[in-house]
Parts: structure tokens; C-alpha cells; sequence
């Protein structure tokens, strides 16, 4: 199984790091993906890239960041995609839930990373929150298609296949697990190539922790639930996604895993 977005240089780990990593790999998780949220995340997440093998990365601002993003941020941004194992740009999108940035602020630097990420042929991580007819808006103007994973996805069948269209996995986390979500109604429609899992970590905890700590481990909570609303097997939907998250960043060999 593969986490495919963590925040594993979160404060909130520090006291426990290694116990943490060797839960994940005790529950089946072969790779880790951590995902930068400013310039100096997405440094500690090129750090972690380069010292575990089984770690991954993306670099990127996140919305909320969006008035720390200027010339020298991009710049630096471009030099850490070049890094071994930083596979997209990311977490980019974004946020008018919470609003930390001007919304044409968060527009402008959006774009700005999606051109980004178009000179670096890398792939890309969306966050939307209470944004999703801009985001789309925007994906459409900068032209697709688009390779890489809409983030925490919790919305409808029709807002699903929109971002199918626009060639897009999508990211199932937490929220599938909690108990008046509809999310795994969606999940039962979806075509199975097309989801990957994700834990969020610390965020989005799965029931039955949900108002604590997540972590990588609880990814296996995820895949039941998925497995429970698809009819599928815990170890079918595991081997399914795993090939869905090498699509998604566009990898030919993953895990023993050969992509066609």
C-alpha cells in the first residue's frame, strides 16, 4: 500500500518519528509520500526523500501560503523538483474555506505552479476546499490534461468524473471512514483505476480515531472501508492502487509493479 500524501515533518511527530515509520511499515505500507506546503516543508520534505528509500516527495505552496510566493520561492521550488524522488508539485490549489490568502492571490500563484509544474513535465497535487468550480475553471484555462491526484476529494459522482476528465486520480482518505459520509457511495461508482489512498497524516484520522493524531498506519482502515463499499478485497484494492498512484506520477516501475 502506498500513502500517497503525508506531512510526516509535522511538528506533531517529532516525539515519535521512528515508532511511527515502523508502524507504517509493520501495517503493509511500502512507500510514504511527504507533500510540502511552503518553501521550507518542501525543503524538510527533499531531506526525508533523500534519507529514507522508501519516501517520496512533492514540493509546492499551498493556498494558504499563497503570500509567501514570489520569483525566489519559484525558483528554489525548481531546483528541489530536480531532486532524486520529488515526483510532483504539490500541495497547490486552492482553500476558500479558511481564506489565509487573498483569493486572486491564491488564483495568481496557483497558476504560477501549474506553469511550474508544466516546465518540469512533473505531475501535480490539488487542494480545493470550497473552491471547486475555480479550481476547475483554472484547469481548464491552462490546459489539460492534467496528470497527478486531486487531494482529499469528498465530493459528488458529478464533481468525481469532472476531475476524471480532466485525467486526474483521485485521493480517498480519512472521510470514507466516517460515519454520515456519502464519500463511499462515490468511491462503489468510480472506476477502480482511478482512485489512490492517502492519509493526510496528522490530519483527516479515519474512525474509530478520528480527533487524533493520524498517521501512515491508519491508511489500512481506509482500504477496508474502500474494500467493504466496492465488493473488493482489502488485498485487491491495496495492488489496484498502488498501480494507480505510479499512473498518476506517470512512473513505469513502482514496487515490482510495471505500469502499461
Amino acid at each position: 500500500m502506498i500513502d500517497s500524501h503525508t506531512h510526516l515533518n509535522h511538528s506533531d511527530f517529532e516525539q515519535d518519528f521512528d515508532s511511527i515509520i515502523q508502524r507504517a511499515l509493520d501495517a503493509g505500507i511500502t512507500r510514504m509520500v511527504n507533500i510540502g506546503f511552503d518553501l521550507g516543508s518542501s525543503r524538510e520534505t527533499v531531506a526525508l526523500v533523500k534519507k529514507y528509500a522508501f519516501m517520496d516527495g512533492a514540493v509546492g505552496v499551498h493556498p494558504h501560503d499563497a503570500r509567501t510566493y514570489d520569483d525566489e520561492v519559484e525558483d528554489e521550488l525548481s531546483e528541489l523538483l530536480a531532486s532524486p524522488g520529488v515526483l510532483a508539485v504539490g500541495e497547490i490549489g486552492l482553500d476558500y474555506y479558511r481564506d489565509l490568502s487573498p483569493r486572486d492571490l491564491q488564483r495568481d500563484v496557483f497558476r504560477r505552479q501549474l506553469g511550474l509544474a508544466r516546465r518540469a513535465s512533473k505531475p501535480i497535487i490539488i487542494h480545493c476546499r470550497d473552491a471547486f468550480d475555480d479550481v476547475i475553471s483554472i484547469l481548464r484555462a491552462e490546459g489539460p490534461p492534467w496528470q497527478g491526484i486531486f487531494h482529499a476529494f469528498t465530493g459528488d459522482a458529478e464533481m468525481a468524473g469532472t476531475v476524471l476528465d480532466l485525467g486526474f486520480h483521485i485521493g480517498i482518505g480519512g472521510v470514507v471512514t466516517f460515519r454520515k459520509s456519502t464519500l463511499g457511495q462515490v468511491v462503489a461508482g468510480l472506476p477502480a483505476e482511478s482512485i489512490v489512498l492517502e492519509t493526510d497524516c496528522p490530519y483527516l484520522t479515519p474512525a474509530p480515531f478520528r480527533g487524533k493524531r493520524n498517521e501512515p498506519s491508519y491508511l489500512t482502515y481506509v482500504v477496508e472501508k474502500i474494500a467493504e463499499t466496492t465488493g473488493r478485497s482489502v488485498d485487491s484494492i491495496a495492488e489496484i492502487t498502488t498501480r494507480n498512484f505510479a499512473d498518476a506520477m506517470g512512473l513505469d516501475h513502482l514496487d515490482g509493479v510495471v505500469t502499461e
